[in-house]
């Protein structure tokens, strides 16, 4: 039986994880919703105990501030794309519901490569949560291995074990729903280049002019389908930029301060999550984009100023023009989501390093 390249292939493992997050698009409001506001009641107490250590410690431990501010950047991470997934719920289920009307990868010529390109990714997409799944293990083992909870904070007398049970269950959450919503754009976007690539090639392979109102249509269709994609997940991409950044100076900034390994080593694992996660919006985003781009130029290879039918001809001007219009994946237009975007991040960790290396060097 002939499969659709659809959410029971590639986007399978992140719908899994938010339907067991409780937040998966089509999960029944009388669970997601209570849910939600454990959630979101758990991360605003971490972050309440956290801005209480700030206050108590800023003249005398700014490695214990470093490490609370960390841990109000967490949660605010949390709290922003948990509230996205249940927000924009209705925008989801549109993507998922249009998502029916892709194209069978099996019914073109190029579906070998294609296939092959899927499965690797959805393998490399298991290895990532894998990996993070182990990483969160350790963190959540720090209460034992250390005597500290794993993310700095305030702790009234008495509380630890019940902050500990409370960080436990941030921790399943946050790996649920947070790498389900990272794994379910990426699997979108990895979607979408794949329709326009098939696209790309039935333009190349055009012979009969009654079949090319069907292949704008799909055209108009897959950018229709972009710009609602862009805009279910803009709160994310503004979310992930400046906590991404916030939290890798952080990072850095720990990591070159004296103190237990373990710290540093924690933190430097921070540092490659966000890392990973930023180029799991920025890097798809781009080759979209560019995928996206490819299709004027399959026109223009059409030889179309040669056809002498002025209706055909007006039809591939419309597409030339329509291509020309650069697709933009955007937070708010504020944060635009690509491979610049991307080098920006690198650049400003990179330099906040260097300015902590300097100082260092002039303390001594």
């Amino acid at each position: 039986m002939t499969k659709k390249f659809l959410g029971d292939d590639i986007s399978a493992d992140p719908l899994k994880m938010l339907w067991l997050g409780q937040l998966h698009p089509f999960s029944p409001s009388r669970r997601s919703f209570p849910f939600l506001v454990t959630n979101l009641g758990a991360c605003w107490l971490m972050m309440g105990l956290a801005i209480k250590g700030i206050v108590i410690s800023y003249k005398t431990d700014i490695f214990f501030v470093a490490e609370c501010l960390q841990t109000c950047n967490l949660m605010f991470h949390g709290i922003g794309k948990f509230l996205n997934l249940y927000f924009h719920k209705t925008d989801l289920q549109i993507l998922l519901k249009k998502r029916s009307q892709f194209w069978e990868i099996d019914d073109f010529e190029i579906h070998e490569k294609l296939r092959r390109i899927t499965f690797i990714i959805k393998k490399i997409l298991r290895y990532y949560f894998c990996l993070v799944f182990v990483v969160i293990i350790f963190f959540d083992l720090q209460p034992f291995a250390t005597g500290m909870l794993p993310t700095g904070g305030y702790i009234p007398e008495g509380w630890f074990p019940v902050l500990t049970l409370i960080l436990w269950f941030l921790s399943v959450n946050f790996f649920l729903l947070i790498q389900g919503s990272n794994g379910f754009f990426y699997t979108l976007s990895v979607s979408l280049i794949m329709q326009f690539k098939l696209l790309n090639h039935r333009f190349r392979k055009l012979r009969a002019e009654t079949e090319l109102k069907k292949l704008v249509d799909y055209h108009n269709f897959l950018t229709l389908y972009c710009q609602q994609l862009n805009k279910a997940f803009a709160p994310i991409f503004l979310l992930q930029f400046f906590t991404s950044i916030t939290s890798a100076s952080l990072s850095i900034f720990i990591f070159m301060q004296p103190g237990a390994w373990t710290n540093r080593i924690k933190f430097i694992l921070y540092y490659l999550y966000t890392l990973v996660e930023t180029s799991f919006y920025c890097i798809p985003a781009e080759i979209l984009v560019n995928a996206a781009s490819e299709i004027g130029e399959a026109v223009y290879d059409l030889n179309w100023y040669e056809i002498r039918i002025n209706r055909v001809k007006k039809f591939f001007v419309i597409i030339l023009a329509r291509t020309q219009r650069t697709m933009v994946f955007s937070g708010y237009g504020l944060v635009n989501m690509n491979l610049q975007t991307f080098i920006v991040y690198l650049k400003t960790v990179f330099s906040f390093y260097t300015y902590l290396n300097s100082v260092r060097k002039i303390e001594k």
